[in-house]
């Protein structure tokens, strides 16, 4: 469902609106003059079960004169708006200049912007998907209708041949990106992705040469501007990747992967985080691209390291506004499985198993959110015979109220987790059929 922002801008005029029958803008017409814009006009298109656009052309809002006029177009496949920055004069109650950003590029400021007063339409996450607002001979104030954005797909860069793969848009986002190094080119790319708080695998290429990676400190951080170069390898005469590098939101810029070669290209779109891969590949990377969406940083959370036995798989929970309820399953081992259900902006959010509960069933320490949250968390571990590396034998929660009974049986090794004056909102750790390791994301109390 669509959310309304209402219009900014001056005082008056008669209420307009593009309504919703529609799925993306196309193109945006804005004449101006001396007192102000005089009117704008959006041309939208409604895609049909095949993805094909049919264009439904938009109504002047305004009065059309003498003056200028400016237009700003979209490709409504792959691009969308995603704020609108304005001024408006009080006094007259007309808006003086409009600029419109979408995910790849930037308009012009259009009209006049010196003594205006500055209004913006943005709704972090969401693209604009139609307009309505007030006019009469001038337009007086405008507001916007926000969705979900789409993911931006980015078509894939370098040569044509091996065998097509696409990861497809479905991710939460990258935690790792490894490569396979030869003197020439990029044999092989891994990508771990995070679906979900689980780390799902993928390879292309062959594992052939010097090994690589670059560690995102997921899901505080993300990809957000990639850049790459493509050429011919003079001994299979194709055309392939040579190197890759990554900018992240923590400002972190990547070392080069590869050797850089002539033909640069990049991938970036404006608030958006990548989280998916598309390309080519068989004995070398020949070709790639990316999938972009838009997203919300999590507040800045702290990554504690996670403690326990060594073994299993990463997974990672996120990070949230704090902690509803902790249910811990036990085994003959020790801590079988554990799961967490969060809140997230006043709503439940459960996560994942994390482990295997066996037929015991989850034990539940239940907060009294949101006046109660957790500070440390207790543990120990030990190798047990058939775990692996080591197993969590124990878990213990403390709150700003109170302490919860010990899960599980202590052992000679433990450990602690927390960080004074801050409280715990998100989990992370190791698992396979057992809980290996436990970490934390802690933000300042």
């Amino acid at each position: 469902m669509a959310q309304k922002l209402e219009a900014k801008g001056g005082k008056g005029g008669n209420q307009w609106d593009d309504l919703l029958d529609h799925d993306n803008i196309a193109k945006i017409h804005v004449q101006g003059g001396h007192e102000g814009i005089q009117y704008v006009k959006f041309d939208y298109v409604k895609f049909d079960n095949l993805k094909i656009g049919q264009p439904k052309l938009g109504s002047i809002h305004g009065l059309s004169r003498k003056g200028f006029t400016q237009t700003f177009e979209i490709d409504p496949t792959s691009e969308y708006i995603v704020s609108v920055e304005g001024y408006y004069d009080e006094s007259k109650g007309i808006i003086q200049a409009l600029k419109f950003k979408t995910n790849k590029k930037t308009s012009d400021m259009i009209g006049y912007d010196e003594n205006g007063l500055k209004f913006s339409l943005e709704v972090k996450g969401k693209a604009i998907i139609g307009f309505h607002g007030f006019a009469d001979t001038n337009l007086n104030s405008l507001g916007a209708y926000f969705a979900p954005a789409p993911p931006t797909k980015f078509d894939y860069q370098g040569g044509s041949g091996a065998q097509l793969w696409d990861d497809g848009s479905n991710y939460n986002g990258v935690r790792k990106v490894s490569f396979s190094l030869d003197d020439t080119e990029i044999r092989q790319i891994r990508i771990e992705y995070d679906k979900s708080g689980l780390v799902e695998k993928r390879e292309y290429g062959s594992n052939v040469g010097r090994q690589e990676e670059f560690v995102l400190d997921y899901p505080t951080e993300y990809i957000i501007y990639m850049e790459g170069t493509c050429d011919i390898v003079s001994d299979a005469s194709k055309n392939r990747v040579r190197s890759l590098m990554f900018k992240t939101s923590k400002g972190r810029t990547s070392p080069i992967f590869g050797k850089v070669a002539a033909r640069k290209f990049v991938f970036e779109s404006n608030g958006s985080a990548l989280i998916g891969f598309h390309g080519r590949a068989a004995a070398a990377v020949d070709a790639i691209g990316a999938y972009f969406s838009r997203f919300i940083l999590p507040p800045s959370a702290e990554t504690l390291q996670a403690k326990g036995g060594e073994g299993g798989d990463p997974w990672s929970d996120g990070v949230f506004n704090g902690v509803r309820n902790i249910y811990v399953g036990q085994g003959e081992n020790g801590v079988s499985a554990v799961k967490f259900v969060y809140d997230k902006d006043s709503q439940v959010a459960e996560g994942n198993d994390h482990g295997k509960p066996t037929l015991l069933g989850y034990e539940e320490f239940k907060l009294e959110y949101p006046s109660e949250y957790i500070t440390t968390v207790e543990g120990c571990f030990d190798k047990i015979f058939g775990s692996g590396g080591g197993v969590i034998t124990m878990l213990k929660f403390k709150t700003n109220k109170r302490t919860s009974p010990p899960f599980g049986l202590e052992t000679t090794s433990n450990f602690v987790l927390g960080k004074e004056g801050y409280k715990i909102v998100g989990f992370h750790g190791t698992s396979s059929h057992e809980l290996h390791q436990l970490g934390v994301y802690v933000m300042p109390i």
